[in-house]
């Protein structure tokens, strides 16, 4: 289903991804916690404890992976900017690979409740996106940030790097191939089992 959507297979996502080092995260081994599990679990059932380090990404989160395919086929396309909606980290994303490919970025955010208030770490995400070049636009939750992100789009002419485009979601999956491509590297196998943390969901995707 990805080659027909996107038109990449998951080894030139993976090239895509490297152009702007993106992915390719060290897997570490949290070798003290293993030997605590070890200690109190049964002989033969202590599991070896792994950490997927998505914080070595440039922007430092997992999102680089969706930004940079977004970004790259609008480069390819011939571009001139990027227009994404976000509360902040995946707006950070694309704002740093713009940046590295040298396209103007947009990036529309979801700020303020209903009563003008804005969450400080969400006013805090605005300022990385602007570090790394970005426009910032603060709007409230809801229908007014969604009817602003589609009238730039129509004013701008730039590219739609939102969160679910088709190339955003091929650029998570390369996350759980490398996974298991590092574990079977370390220890023979699969990985027996996979903790995700997630907020919105984006994460257990790849």
């Amino acid at each position: 289903m990805m080659d027909i959507a996107v038109g990449y297979t998951m080894e030139q996502i993976k090239q895509i991804q490297a152009l702007t080092s993106v992915g390719n995260t060290p897997l570490i081994e949290l070798k003290n916690v293993t030997a605590l599990v070890r200690k109190f679990s049964k002989p033969g059932k202590g599991a070896k404890i792994f950490i997927k380090d998505e914080a070595a990404n440039p922007s430092g989160s997992f999102k680089d992976r969706r930004a940079s395919v977004s970004v790259y086929k609008a480069a390819e396309l011939g571009y001139k900017g990027v227009i994404s909606a976000t509360s902040g980290n995946y707006g950070a994303a694309v704002a740093s690979q713009a940046a590295m490919r040298g396209l103007k970025c947009i990036v529309v955010q979801e700020v303020f409740d209903s009563r003008g208030y804005g969450q400080p770490e969400i006013l805090e995400k605005g300022r990385k996106c602007e570090a790394f070049g970005a426009e910032v636009l603060q709007l409230t939750v809801g229908p007014e940030l969604f009817y602003v992100f589609l009238c730039l789009l129509e004013e701008t002419g730039y590219f739609n790097a939102s969160l679910y485009t088709p190339f955003a979601i091929a650029g998570i999956e390369t996350l759980g191939y490398e996974l298991a491509q590092q574990v079977r590297s370390i220890a023979g196998k699969d990985p027996d089992a996979v903790v995700v943390t997630h907020a919105g969901g984006g994460n257990v995707t790849g």
